[in-house]
């Protein structure tokens, strides 16, 4: 019987001394949080107090974790509000708990979030809509399109990201829509991305229309959302991104060829791929893959590639055929003939896509790689090993 009281206070003092590591102080946080002792309730909100106003996010997130262990979707409120303080982390951990919280228990996890959307407080509003991401039903529509037109942007920009099913809801899909048109950049951002993952044809058209943003993360957001979407009446407005003065939305805009495909996406990738800059033939590697089963000439292009002078070129052509469509073996000669290959940036990528792409020869080449006389190939094809194994467990 674990002595609940000691192991929270070793969990705190643990939390602002730092002398040890994680790993000494994991067997206590799982012994908390499955010990059920709801007497432990008053204390581990006293001390997520005490880490939020320290802003100490390291102990927040472990006590957060405790709470939801012994609570259950009971400790949702006090995490999301935790969540709605900023004490400039990411957050990955916390949210974690709060998602599996909201899926644990969904009706009741809704009654609370909907309280949040409620609130008067901006914080509290905004860590509510974020929530309502995961538990959103058609109904709630109506209320994240007015929220959709706060007057704070990151209320507005959140409510957009959690529109339900706008693939068969029309209203919802206007309201992305109509968000495209909002001034501040990340609304519209946020916009974009839900309507890339729509598939809907009747999505191109607007997103087209913002092809000329004057935002550089915009402009970035429509390459990679009309890639998604597939449909080749966006290849003028992607030839045209591929030229664009930011490189982050030229490089989308040349995946989101491949993406599309059709001959006049291929034309493009194929003089990319003849380009006297390495940096532009790494590429055209990687979008390559994505066309392969849209143009009879990119295979033989992608073995041109593969046997490119510059290593960077032939590990981008691995990893562009991770996103080739059709049978992998296919790849196989050509996989095998980089196996062997003298630039270890190049074995090191037959290391990672190996299971992806010659599953069968995969647990061969990997074991040949453990005396790869490079320790970063050693070290991957060891890690690649262990997946292959986890794999076969299941």
């Amino acid at each position: 019987m674990i002595d609940s009281v000691g192991a929270l206070a070793a969990v705190i003092r643990h939390a602002v001394e730092l002398e040890d590591d994680y790993d000494d102080i994991a067997p206590t946080l799982a012994a908390l949080a499955s010990c059920g002792d709801t007497t432990l309730v008053p204390r581990l909100h006293e001390a997520l107090d005490r880490f939020l106003d320290e802003e100490n996010f390291y102990g927040r997130d472990l006590i957060a974790g405790i709470l939801a262990g012994i609570e259950g979707t009971a400790a949702l409120p006090a995490l999301l509000r935790a969540s709605a303080r900023d004490l400039g982390d990411d957050q990955d951990s916390l949210s974690g708990e709060i998602i599996d919280l909201l899926r644990r228990d969904q009706a009741s996890a809704r009654r609370t979030v909907l309280q949040f959307v409620a609130s008067e407080s901006p914080e509290l509003r905004r860590a509510g809509l974020w929530a309502l991401g995961f538990v959103a039903e058609t109904g709630d529509v109506g209320l994240l399109a007015a929220a959709a037109t706060d007057t704070d942007p990151e209320v507005r920009s959140l409510a957009i990201g959690s529109i339900p099913d706008p693939v068969e809801d029309a209203r919802a899909f206007r309201v992305l829509v109509q968000a495209l048109r909002d001034p501040d950049d990340r609304v519209r951002v946020s916009a974009i991305s839900r309507l890339g993952s729509t598939g809907r044809p009747d999505a191109v058209a607007p997103l087209v229309a913002l092809a000329d943003d004057e935002a550089a993360r915009v402009r970035s957001m429509v390459s990679y959302a009309l890639g998604r979407l597939g449909a080749e009446e966006a290849t003028p407005a992607l030839l045209r991104l591929r030229h664009d003065p930011d490189r982050d939305v030229r490089e989308r805009a040349v995946e989101a060829l491949g993406s599309v495909g059709g001959p006049a996406a291929v034309d493009a990738l194929l003089n990319l791929a003849a380009d006297e800059d390495p940096r532009s033939r790494v590429l055209a590697a990687r979008a390559l893959g994505r066309a392969a089963e849209s143009d009879p000439r990119v295979p033989g292009q992608l073995g041109r590639l593969a046997r490119d002078g510059e290593a960077v070129v032939r590990a981008a052509t691995l990893s562009g055929l991770v996103s080739a469509g059709g049978e992998p073996s296919r790849w196989a000669p050509l996989v095998a003939g980089l196996a062997d290959d003298p630039d270890p940036v190049v074995r090191q990528r037959v290391a990672v896509t190996a299971r992806h792409l010659v599953p069968a020869a995969a647990p061969e080449i990997l074991q040949r790689y453990a005396d790869d006389p490079d320790q970063n190939v050693r070290r991957v094809a060891a890690l690649e090993l262990g997946r292959l194994s986890d794999s076969a467990a299941r």
